[in-house]
């Protein structure tokens, strides 16, 4: 099957030739993914092994997934493999935890989006050698997380010469972690089946040098199914004979029996040698082995194994041997008598330091061992003191297989549980549940299975757990525990919405504890409750005692950091929530709060469409949907598409947003409990206005605000929701309600300049439904005067100058030529203008009708065109006006053409939207091409010409 030591390659003509059409296609600048599947021992590292060796002249070469995998700990891969491609390491050793070096040798964050970011900057360094091949081996065995940034980053490709391959036993995982379902068309998927006759013929002839007869090829065929690894190890076990019957003769019917039979046909140093690679799971340097086996002929024997292809040697400064890949470690580690396994894992324990000999203490225990258990606690609590979540739980985890106290079996597991769930790892938590359930009965158990609630997402379940632990554990008068218990209480109660009961959770945890991990758990809960129940003032109130800037916030309390960057944007300090979210977006995935990186983002999306970098928010969007992709929450996915709909309403797509929110009902309609009701209303009210259909809005938005169920989350997202609903009421007639939505937003208090101009805004509609045009401006105009404190809200001062320019042009006003009519032409061209670079052309072309109507003539704020030239309108234009010829801009090249305005490098703008630079050289292209242009120079030019118009 192979061509090590002078056999050929043998068949996989088709699979080639996928592969081969595939790198034509990426290096014409079209990124392709490949996934390469089989059983174990089919043959699918060989064959791409294969191809790699063609395209090499060609190809940069970068493979994953060699480190001893550890599908337990975020990132393992991922992080090896920039690792590995930036310091590689001389010597493999095992039980090594790959370290977080990347190009720049900064540290990324420990997130899909950081790790993702560094996974696309290795690749981007790569493309300036030429096309790269970028090779995932044995994806069935790459940590969830890795397999994350991997899709990512590949999510992000544009223009790259990158040809992905994945190698996986179950296809439609790997698929499903890296979010690839969409992008791997079928003929791009290659599912290696067993060899045909004559392909058994050839390979079984180039083993064994000699023809042999058709009938007992047909049977070997039959029998191995055609593996070649099957068919390696029964050729070995024979000595290269075929058997006159497989069936009658003993030929082994399994790959574990047939691969441990032909290891039991190597010599006793050649299995000795096979046995320790299987343990080890890693490759060995040749003086590891010859201490573990105790021998001084392990350079010679090691030979032999390689010239009858059951290992080969690694590139390293000191000779190491690895086996030919990994089914034939798992086949060779089953088919192991379990004391043979076991007395090795002791003897590889003896000469390696730990934690990688605690690993095979704890693989080779028979009996209880309260020294190692007592070690592998010890480990967990350096491990948690370091903030390193996953690799502690993996100690917990060993420690209650070992320790001899029921107890501590228990609280180790249950520790385990929660590192997890607190770190983002909820389905790794989830494969525990069952042994928690069969833990004894007591608070612990009862936390343990909240804990796993919160992780399932059943939070009324979670909230009744984690009440009923909390109250155990201070019955029996452990209050650290209680408090423990009462934190995690916190986030089950704000999920449901119960402010009250939060802050009594909360609180008692911080009165009975000095954990800084619980503090903060508790810390954040607390500011959450204050906010349901006071508003996102409150919240932040008590969020005021976290450091200014986000990176001085510490990793205890990265909730609470996310907690601010939401209740800031909620208060109307939009330009402080964007510093906080997009730095906690990066810093880390779901936590406890299970706030993720997606949530962090959408929160910033909201932001930056009220601060009217709609630019900016589609590029987070886009960043945020390629995570989901990879992450595949529904949470993440409903709130994605709520805000999808909006900005297509305001768009002027009304089917897309339609169709966005059809596509979130769907997720919502998963969850028990009225959240996700609750915003769904609030995105189709939003849509509704774009239309201006007020009764609409009035309609969704209104019942759901007052529903009793939602008090809580109305006050919190008060700032969002209530504006336009106040402004719909008015506009239907409904003064009375209007004037109640005025009520809350003035109870509110403000963080910056959004909220005070919204207030004027719905007090400025409300006086227009009563009749009252000159208390109407008198409200319009101070809220144009509020100065920009938090950030300039622009969407909501444009709704404000749109209807101040619609009353001064309307009835009653000084008539088409008088002062009032002129400044209300001056205030509709001037939000023209903004909605124009915004985007929004629903809303362009209602103030185009009301300044081209009958009676309308130019005034001195528009040219004759009714373009406007005030303040306004001089921050208008920019990207979104240029293209020719009809083309237009993409989002992706709109982003693009903006930043080049702004005198962004190409790097510098690969670096803010996650892509390569190859990409942003691709789409920048296809900006020149559709405008005529030669370079970023005329690409400036045009813009500002644009914008000067």
């Amino acid at each position: 099957m192979n061509a090590i030591r002078g056999f050929r390659f043998i068949g996989r003509a088709d699979a080639l030739d996928v592969l081969r059409h595939a790198a034509r296609t990426a290096t014409a600048g079209v990124p392709r993914v490949v996934v390469v599947s089989g059983p174990a021992g089919m043959g699918k590292t060989t064959l791409v092994g294969q191809f790699s060796r063609e395209v090499e002249g060609e190809f940069t070469v970068v493979r994953a997934g060699d480190v001893p995998p550890k599908p337990d700990l975020p990132f393992h891969t991922v992080t090896g493999l920039l690792d590995t491609a930036t310091h590689p390491r001389p010597t493999p050793r095992d039980g090594d935890r790959p370290g977080a070096s990347v190009p720049g040798g900064d540290r990324p964050p420990p997130s899909v989006l950081g790790m993702g970011a560094a996974v696309i900057g290795l690749l981007d360094s790569l493309l300036a050698r030429g096309p790269v091949l970028f090779w995932v081996d044995d994806a069935h065995r790459v940590d969830r997380e890795s397999l994350q940034a991997v899709g990512f980053a590949l999510l992000r490709q544009g223009a790259e010469r990158v040809l992905t391959v994945l190698c996986a036993q179950d296809p439609a995982r790997t698929l499903r972690e890296t979010g690839l379902r969409e992008l791997v068309p079928e003929p791009d998927r290659v599912d290696l089946g067993g060899f045909t006759l004559d392909e058994t013929r050839d390979f079984v002839e180039s083993r064994t040098a000699r023809p042999h007869a058709e009938g007992r090829l047909r049977d070997l065929a039959v029998w191995s199914h055609g593996n070649p690894l099957f068919l390696e190890a029964a050729l070995g076990a024979f000595g290269g004979r075929l058997p006159q019957d497989p069936a009658a003769t003993g030929v082994p019917s399994t790959l574990s029996e047939a691969v441990g039979a032909w290891s039991r046909s190597f010599p006793p140093a050649g299995r000795a040698i096979l046995t320790a690679l299987a343990v080890l799971d890693a490759p060995a340097t040749l003086p590891l082995l010859g201490q573990l086996l105790d021998s001084d002929t392990v350079g010679a024997d090691a030979e032999a194994l390689v010239e009858q292809r059951a290992a080969v040697w690694v590139p390293s400064a000191v000779p190491a041997l690895a086996l030919v890949h990994a089914g034939q470690r798992d086949a060779l580690y089953a088919a192991l008598p379990r004391a043979e396994r076991d007395r090795m894992h002791l003897r590889v324990a003896a000469f390696l330091e730990p934690p990688a000999g605690w690993r095979h203490r704890v693989a080779a225990a028979e009996a209880y061992d309260p020294v190692l258990a007592g070690q592998l606690r010890a480990e967990a609590a350096r491990e948690t003191d370091e903030g390193h979540a996953a690799p502690a739980a993996e100690y917990l985890l060993a420690a209650s297989q070992v320790d001899p106290e029921a107890d501590r079996r228990q609280e180790a597991l249950v520790a385990a549980v929660r590192l997890q769930v607190t770190g983002g790892q909820a389905r790794t938590a989830l494969r525990h549940e069952e042994a928690v359930a069969r833990s004894p009965e007591g608070p612990l158990r009862e936390e343990g299975l909240g804990l796993l609630g919160l992780a399932r997402g059943t939070d009324s379940r979670a909230r009744s757990r984690l009440e009923r632990a909390r109250d155990g554990f201070a019955a029996r008068g452990d209050l650290a525990l209680a408090a423990r218990a009462a934190a995690e209480l916190a986030v089950a109660e704000n999920s449901l919405g119960h402010g009250p009961q939060s802050l009594a959770a909360a609180g008692y945890a911080l009165r009975h504890t000095r954990d800084d991990t619980v503090r903060g758990m508790a810390q954040a809960g607390l500011a959450y409750g204050h906010a349901l129940v006071g508003g996102p003032a409150a919240g932040l109130g008590y969020l005021d005692r976290l450091p200014g800037p986000p990176e001085r916030v510490p990793a205890t309390h990265t909730d609470a950091l996310m907690y601010r960057g939401v209740f800031r944007g909620l208060a109307g300090d939009v330009a402080g929530a964007v510093c906080d979210l997009s730095a906690a977006a990066r810093r880390r995935d779901v936590g406890m709060s299970r706030v993720s990186s997606v949530a962090a983002l959408t929160h910033s999306i909201w932001c930056l469409f009220a601060l009217g970098e709609w630019q900016e928010a589609r590029g987070n969007l886009s960043v945020a949907l390629d995570i989901a992709h990879t992450t595949g929450r529904a949470a993440d996915f409903f709130s994605l598409h709520c805000f999808i709909a909006v900005l297509r309403a305001f768009g002027g797509r009304p089917d897309e947003a339609g169709a966005a929110l059809a596509e979130a009902r769907s997720y919502g309609d998963a969850s028990d409990f009225a959240g996700p009701g609750f915003h769904l209303a609030a995105a189709r009210a939003m849509v509704a206005f774009a239309a201006g259909d007020h009764e609409a809005v009035a309609a969704l938005a209104g019942p759901a605000v007052r529903d009793s169920v939602n008090a809580s989350r109305s006050r919190l997202y008060a700032l969002r929701n209530l504006p336009p609903l106040g402004v719909a009421y008015a506009r239907t007639g409904d003064t009375a309600r209007a004037r109640e939505v005025l009520r809350d937003l003035g109870a509110a208090e403000p963080r910056g300049a959004l909220l005070p101009v919204a207030v004027r805004w719905v007090e400025g509609a409300v006086a227009v439904a009563e009749g009252d045009p000159e208390a109407a401006a008198r409200a319009y105009r101070a809220g144009l005067a509020v100065p920009p404190d938090g950030g300039e809200p622009l969407l909501h001062r444009t709704f404000l100058r749109e209807d101040l320019g619609t009353l001064l042009l309307g009835p009653g006003a000084a008539g088409p030529g008088g002062a009032d009519a002129a400044e209300g032409r001056r205030h509709l061209a001037d939000a023209e203008a903004v909605y124009a670079r915004l985007g929004a052309e629903p809303l362009r072309l209602r103030c185009r009708a009301l300044l081209t109507g009958p009676d309308t003539p130019p005034s001195a704020g528009t040219d004759g065109g009714g373009r406007g030239t005030g303040d306004a309108a001089r921050t208008g234009g920019g990207a979104d006006a240029v293209a020719g010829d009809g083309a237009l801009l993409t989002d992706r090249e709109r982003d693009i053409a903006e930043l080049v305005a702004r005198g962004w490098t190409n790097r510098e703008i690969a670096a803010r939207l996650y892509l390569s630079v190859k990409t942003v050289e691709y789409h920048l292209g296809k900006v020149y091409a559709k405008n005529g242009i030669r370079g970023r120079r005329e690409l400036r030019d045009l813009i500002q010409a644009a914008r000067r118009a």
